[in-house]
């Protein structure tokens, strides 16, 4: 009878407190990413010359951020209760010249990977903002997928608040392209041998929208 009312206790134990996690996860501040407000731009180098410096500009950066909202009301320096899950569309990503376009997409395998993807994993706000506008200052470490390859990635990450409904999310990090199985492009033009640097800089500025159910 002991062991059975033991069994029973662990189990009723375990089923509480997996509904309870449940129950604070539905809690969670929701803020979806809007169609429109957003860019990011891919920052690299080549040989030719005249053109050292080369650009890719999207304006959709999909996905959803969620936050505890305790956050909301008392941000305190340290871990913050959050997940995030971004996406962009390879396709989106544009430099103005359609040849260099169609060799990026190519280069990114485009076709089998349609998008670039970042899942977070973890959140640090390091200091209380000087007002609840923000700006905050977050370390911030997640997965970042690239033509199919997931590599970890830290970068400083600042938010701020827009409005009570709107946040912007900003920051950059530098990847390098053979990280994630990317040969950089050497296409042939103009006579001369073309090649790009392997290192490029990922910038961005990231809107999203509270969620109308999360709303307060």
């Amino acid at each position: 009878m002991k062991t059975h009312y033991l069994q029973f206790t662990h189990i009723f134990g375990s089923a509480l407190l997996l509904s309870l996690s449940v129950q604070s996860a539905e809690n969670w501040t929701r803020y979806d990413a809007p169609p429109t407000g957003s860019k990011v731009t891919i920052e690299g180098t080549s040989n030719f010359p005249g053109h050292e410096r080369w650009t890719l500009e999207g304006l959709i950066i999909g996905g959803y951020v969620e936050m505890d909202p305790t956050f909301d009301s008392a941000p305190k320096p340290g871990n913050v209760s959050a997940r995030a899950l971004v996406t962009i569309p390879v396709r989106s990503l544009k430099s103005g010249k359609a040849p260099m376009d169609s060799v990026m997409q190519q280069t990114m395998k485009q076709t089998d990977h349609p998008r670039i993807q970042y899942r977070l994993t973890e959140m640090l706000l390091k200091e209380a903002p000087k007002s609840p506008e923000g700006p905050y200052q977050f370390d911030t470490k997640g997965e970042l997928t690239v033509a199919g390859v997931t590599n970890k990635i830290s970068m400083p990450v600042s938010m701020e608040r827009i409005d009570k409904t709107k946040l912007k999310f900003s920051g950059s990090t530098p990847i390098k392209m053979t990280d994630y199985g990317v040969t950089p492009p050497s296409p042939l033009g103009l006579g001369l041998f073309i090649k790009t640097g392997n290192e490029v800089k990922i910038i961005f500025e990231w809107i999203t929208v509270q969620r109308a159910e999360t709303a307060k």
